[in-house]
């Protein structure tokens, strides 16, 4: 009996390997190399010259591998993958953080620690290499967020504050780890929004990416996020008109559109919330005040991005902002919503933002609208009867939201 136990252990041994092989979606699979690897590649040389007896399974008659033995297996493979990030083109970098998904499968936790390791052990690290290296944890974390113990997250989420922190000037650096916070927000929000408001500074704008990884928090998990956006806003709003950089009034109005679309979200469902008194008009004056900001001065901004970003964070800004002070905006917010229409390719952002305003304002009875009534309807007919262009995706969902705001008014 015991030498049939001795056998079934064995086999489960040299099952486990290949098994991390082929989750490692590679060409030549007794190696773990993604498909595309170049001879010579950083990581290749290391295993080009054979691997140690007994790396990926024990050999015949040998003894059964504990699982700490395992561990190191999926160590060994995936520290080759860590350092041929360095200097993997844009295609290579992909089944890089692919290879390292996949190994992350057999285990979630092993891979994200050895991951951790890589980024605090070498602080010198490129920014390309350490983004490849956070998204493929937050990949892993996705896949896997209820294997996750809390030591393991804690872990994770502590790397992810200090990398958004450190990225500085470096957008794709500060995505990945923010968005590595996202994921394990979905489950561990408390502890991420410890992090994240540890890094908001008090009299300051955050950076871009702490911008976004709060706008994503808001949408991925909105019961848990609202109740902190009293104290967001809070933070943020006194600040709004000191921002100069194009770029951070992009984010800065990304996050106002996620959070009103969030704060919106969680009223149509409120019995399901955490805290059923919460009321949209809590919000008001601050959202008040960010509806101003945007829609006096930065909807005339020269950059079109910004442009954008002002217009779809209006709309669902509207509906949240006081009914007198919407309607007192109108007669100056609908000619500039308009005049955009010439200054555009693309109008789907446009109208569907014109849509929301009108959603927001005719419910209420706003007699504001009543001057601005034959150049709105006019502006909608031509833009209606405008042939769809194919090269524009969106043109059909414009044809939409155009017909939407005949029917609101």
């Amino acid at each position: 009996m015991r030498e049939e136990e001795e056998d079934e252990d064995e086999d489960e041994g040299r099952e486990t390997p290949r098994k991390l092989r082929g989750l490692a979606g590679s060409e030549d699979r007794s190696l773990g190399i993604p498909k595309g690897f170049p001879p010579g590649f950083p990581g290749r040389s290391q295993l080009d010259r054979g691997v140690p007896a007994g790396l990926l399974g024990p050999g015949p008659g040998a003894a059964p591998r504990s699982r700490s033995m395992m561990e190191t297996r999926l160590r060994r493979l995936a520290l080759p993958l860590l350092e041929a990030a360095a200097e993997a083109e844009p295609d290579v970098r992909q089944q890089l953080r692919d290879a390292l998904s996949g190994l992350g499968a057999a285990d979630p936790e092993e891979l994200l620690q050895v991951c951790g390791e890589s980024l605090r052990n070498h602080d010198k690290l490129p920014a390309a290499q350490r983004a490849l290296i956070l998204a493929s944890m937050g990949a892993v974390v996705r896949s896997h967020l209820g294997e996750l113990g809390k030591a393991a997250a804690n872990d994770a989420i502590a790397l992810g504050a200090h990398e958004i922190s450190r990225a500085k000037e470096h957008w794709e650096w500060q995505e990945a780890a923010g968005a590595l916070l996202v994921e394990l927000g979905r489950r561990f929000l408390a502890r991420v929004m410890e992090e994240l408001l540890r890094l908001l500074p008090p009299a300051a704008l955050p950076r871009p990416g702490l911008l976004r990884a709060l706008a994503d928090l808001a949408a991925a998990n909105v019961f848990g996020m609202v109740p902190f956006l009293g104290s967001i806003l809070g933070t943020l709003l006194p600040l709004l008109p000191t921002a100069r950089a194009d770029p951070l009034k992009c984010s800065l109005c990304y996050a106002l559109q996620r959070f009103s679309e969030s704060i919106q979200e969680y009223l149509a469902g409120q019995e399901q919330g955490p805290d059923p008194t919460v009321r949209g008009d809590a919000f008001a004056p601050e959202l008040g005040a960010a509806f101003d900001v945007l829609s006096l001065q930065w909807v005339q901004s020269r950059d079109a991005k910004v442009r954008v970003a002002v217009l779809e964070a209006l709309g669902p800004l509207s509906a949240l902002i006081p009914p007198e002070q919407l309607q007192e905006q109108l007669p100056k917010l609908l000619p500039s919503i308009l005049g955009l229409y010439r200054k555009h390719p693309e109008p789907f952002p446009i109208s569907k933002s014109l849509c929301q305003v009108l959603e927001a304002s005719v419910p209420r009875g706003s007699r504001a609208l009543e001057p601005q009534l034959e150049p709105l309807l006019g502006t909608l007919l031509n833009q209606l009867c405008a042939p769809a262009e194919p090269s524009i995706p969106t043109s059909s969902r414009n044809h939409t939201e155009l017909l939407r705001c005949f029917s609101v008014l």
